[in-house]
């Protein structure tokens, strides 16, 4: 192991050989018999055999420990592996469905959005090309690292994150469910003018919007909230727009070889 600073607590510590950016466990549904992802970044598709991770960031105390913990408790809300059923309820706003989950005994709003804060941190830390689009400012990576390494969530519209899941399909016993085929996973990008900062993730058809700033007079009601998430159910139509963007990247980069 290399000795240096860790990014996270500022230490002079044994850094480790592999910290992952996008932990792993986001990537359930992607992976194929072989154990590897298939993933687009801008410039072209790759395969990948252990998700995007970087060498001599951080320290064992900070990426076992306080990153850790989050990624442990993002990945059993995600996966619903809580002992206690979890409280979904679905409701149309605008004409638009939205799955809801309110006074849900798993939910912490704490740990969910801090583990958020944490993976647009790692991004923008990152020397990884695949996170080229994510190069946040020194003062906001800063205003970050204090909230994670302090464990200080920040009201809902500070960093405020917006979920849109993908488009849910009708099965062959009459419910409804994911498919495989509304659910790349793509290299995160910026949205910036002079008025608004967005980072966009999409990560097996999830998207995450990161609002990094934005006019002081817009109101904005988050995804994450203290007591509930609102998160957006995409349209098919939405998600086939990106699955064609997908594949013609991946094609441009074939042709190119």
């Amino acid at each position: 192991m290399e000795i240096g600073k860790c990014k996270l607590c500022l230490q002079t510590k044994e850094l480790l050989r592999e910290s992952h950016i996008i932990p792993r466990f986001l990537y359930k549904l992607l992976t194929d018999e072989n154990n590897s992802i298939v993933m687009v970044d801008s410039e072209r598709a790759r395969l990948f055999y252990n998700s995007e991770y970087e060498a001599n960031i951080l320290c064992k105390d900070c990426d076992n420990g306080v990153i850790g913990k989050l990624d442990d408790y993002f990945t059993k809300y995600l996966h619903g592996e809580f002992p206690e059923k979890q409280q979904t309820s679905f409701i149309t706003i605008e004409g638009i469905e939205h799955v809801v989950r309110e006074n849900d005994p798993n939910y912490s709003y704490a740990k969910y959005k801090l583990f958020l804060l944490s993976l647009l941190w790692r991004s923008s830390i990152s020397t990884r090309k695949f996170f080229d689009g994510i190069k946040l400012s020194l003062e906001t990576e800063e205003e970050l690292r204090k909230m994670i390494i302090n464990n200080v969530p920040g009201e809902p519209d500070q960093y405020s994150c917006f979920i849109f899941l993908p488009p849910l399909i009708s099965t062959p016993n009459g419910g409804r469910g994911f498919h495989t085929f509304y659910m790349p996973t793509m290299s995160p990008v910026t949205h910036k003018n002079a008025d608004w900062e967005i980072c966009k993730f999409v990560i097996e058809g999830m998207t995450y919007y990161f609002v990094i700033s934005r006019p002081v007079t817009s109101k904005v009601e988050p995804s994450v909230d203290k007591n509930k998430l609102l998160m957006r159910i995409s349209t098919v139509k939405e998600q086939s727009e990106m699955h064609d963007l997908m594949l013609k990247m991946a094609m441009s980069h074939k042709k190119r070889k």
